[in-house]
């Protein structure tokens, strides 16, 4: 069962014995949606504790189909074969915010920090041998698991303000909501005017409609996730 670490990092596997990769994936898969991950992992095939730390980056079905392509070089667990297979021991993550540079993300950062830390690699850069216990005990020693992505967006949109304008996928406010008969919820979504070209390249300023939209498609928005986890937490929705 995934649990959250703060507003917006979530645990999604954690454990010492590890799981057979598809077996999970067909259970839990659906919730890694539109999140970017990290993720410690071991094929069978390795001789000793051998393991694979890794990131997925982008958002829709990405986070699945990564750890899936795991599956697919690898297959299941066979007795009759001990090379096949592979088992999955950590999975964290993030909601995919359009707003966070690719350089700025936890992932990245929880990555970046591992590998430095634990110094010299197996093979590659990401294949380490050691200990699974070692590894939760750097996680907890970088402190990793913790903090937020929110100041680096916040920056962003301040320069963004500041010109009112941006990309036509740019979140400028959340308006209103409504709530109807069967409890779904919507928000009123105000985005900036964006700046586009006409047939001739010239630049223009077109400015545009508020649009009605769930939080799951705003997420999927510049400023999208921020504005409207500000906007809940005003309106304890």
């Amino acid at each position: 069962m995934s649990h959250t670490l703060n507003n917006n990092l979530k645990v999604f596997l954690k454990t010492n014995e590890g799981v057979e990769l598809k077996t999970w994936l067909n259970k839990n898969g659906h919730e890694l949606k539109n999140h970017r991950i990290f993720y410690i992992l071991k094929a069978n095939l390795e001789k000793g504790n051998v393991f694979k730390i890794g990131l997925s980056e982008r958002g829709a079905n990405s986070a699945y189909g990564r750890l899936n392509d795991y599956y697919n070089t690898l297959g299941a667990s066979n007795s009759s074969n001990p090379c096949m297979g592979v088992k999955l021991y950590l999975v964290v993550g993030n909601v995919f915010n359009p707003s966070v540079q690719t350089s700025d993300t936890k992932v990245r950062q929880m990555e970046t920090k591992m590998i430095r830390h634990l110094g010299k690699a197996e093979r590659g850069r990401e294949r380490f041998a050691t200990s699974i216990q070692s590894l939760f005990k750097a996680l907890d020693d970088l402190n990793v698991l913790k903090g937020d992505e929110s100041a680096v967006a916040s920056k962003r949109s301040d320069r963004i303000l500041k010109k009112n304008q941006a990309s036509q996928d740019t979140v400028k406010s959340i308006a209103g909501h409504e709530i109807d008969r069967r409890g779904n919820l919507t928000y009123n979504v105000e985005f900036f005017d964006a700046l586009v070209y006409d047939k001739n390249e010239k630049a223009i300023i077109k400015k545009q409609a508020n649009k009605k939209m769930t939080y799951q498609q705003l997420i999927e928005f510049r400023e999208g996730k921020r504005l409207t986890d500000i906007y809940n937490k005003d309106k304890n929705i």
